[in-house]
């Protein structure tokens, strides 16, 4: 059995990490030849006759070869379904994907350029404004009225929610509809970037609904996370989707069944595992650094370094998962992880303004 993955980040090479032992081949597409996958991975040749050579196709992320995926697709070998994707290559056909399911996302309105942007934010006192592609990580975001945005259109813009805290739940489902859900994790960004979460976290009952109902939208099969707003009232706002393994889930790695043996369980026809240890677990993301503290950082937990070839501000480089007896010993002890690994710059990382993240 083939597995052919579209995209060879990271994301791709710990699915690779994670399923070495299972009997299917592992290939991967990406142009970039110094691709972090191809560590583990085969490298793949014309991106469609690999396709046709493949007897599954998955993505690691939403910015890949749109008629590769197509054609995969069209051959029946695409997980998830072609529609998941679809919606990711806009923000604003997300908002209008989700709305169509019922699921509650920020009141948002399409601004036909920046003049109009500034408009809706006056008319609801603050705003987002944000790129309706090709942004991730925090890029293509404008804080309303106190940043300009683009003269470019059309934009999303969205309210700006007082946000109380932020979580993300990650569920795997397989061909045949079993679901399984991780425990939800916390999570902590600094300007639109990850810096680190923890697990378990808690979610109320409605974000397990709401994750079904996208899941069941075009009979989801892989893993999907969904990342949550709660605010200041109570309000449960789905922020964004990610159609596949997710940052937010590393922490899955110190579980003996992580998101990305499920993910590719799931997409190669195989029945999920559900893990039997769930230890309380921090996770750290290694930003911009080119040559972490091994030792220092080895005597808290794991770390995982995904062979990028070049350190810049804000990429992710690495990661950290830490375990404790309790979830307040691992959070303890990634505080001073973030220590080790950013000096000074290690309250900002912790004691973030919530508004800021939109």
């Amino acid at each position: 059995m083939r597995l052919l993955v579209l995209g060879g980040g990271q994301l791709a090479l710990m699915m690779c990490w994670a399923t070495a032992r299972l009997p299917l081949d592992f290939a991967v597409y990406d142009p970039d030849p110094k691709a972090p996958a191809y560590r583990c991975a085969a490298r793949a040749g014309d991106p469609l006759r690999e396709v046709e050579r493949a007897d599954h196709v998955t993505f690691e992320f939403e910015n890949v070869e749109w008629g590769v995926a197509e054609y995969a697709h069209k051959l029946g070998k695409l997980r998830p379904h072609l529609d998941y994707l679809r919606v990711k290559k806009s923000r604003i056909w997300e908002r209008e994907a989700l709305g169509e399911l019922g699921v509650p996302t920020p009141r948002w309105a399409v601004a036909r350029d920046g003049a109009e942007a500034m408009e809706l934010a006056a008319k609801w006192g603050r705003a987002v404004a944000k790129v309706p592609s090709g942004g991730y990580d925090g890029k293509g975001q404008y804080l309303l009225p106190r940043e300009r945005p683009p003269a470019e259109s059309p934009l999303l813009v969205e309210e700006y929610v007082d946000i109380a805290r932020e979580f993300s739940i990650v569920a795997a489902r397989s061909e045949d509809g079993d679901v399984y859900f991780y425990p939800p994790a916390q999570n902590y960004y600094v300007q639109g970037i990850l810096v680190w979460n923890y697990a378990p976290a808690e979610a109320p009952p409605e974000a397990y609904r709401y994750v079904e109902k996208i899941l069941e939208w075009r009979r989801y099969v892989g893993v999907l996370a969904v990342e949550f707003f709660e605010d200041r009232s109570g309000r449960i706002l789905v922020n964004e989707i990610a159609p596949r393994v997710h940052n937010t889930g590393h922490w899955t790695l110190e579980t003996d069944a992580s998101q990305f043996e499920n993910h590719v369980r799931a997409v190669a026809g195989l029945p999920l595992r559900r893990p039997r240890a769930l230890a309380p677990t921090a996770m750290v993301n290694l930003l911009g650094v080119a040559s972490p503290p091994i030792k220092e950082l080895e005597r808290l937990g794991k770390v995982y370094w995904y062979g990028k070839a070049e350190a810049r501000p804000r990429r992710k480089m690495g990661h950290v998962n830490i375990t404790g007896d309790t979830t307040a010993e691992a959070i303890a002890k990634a505080r001073e992880a973030m220590r080790i690994i950013y000096g000074r710059k290690f309250p900002e990382l912790v004691l973030k303004n919530y508004g800021s993240r939109q």
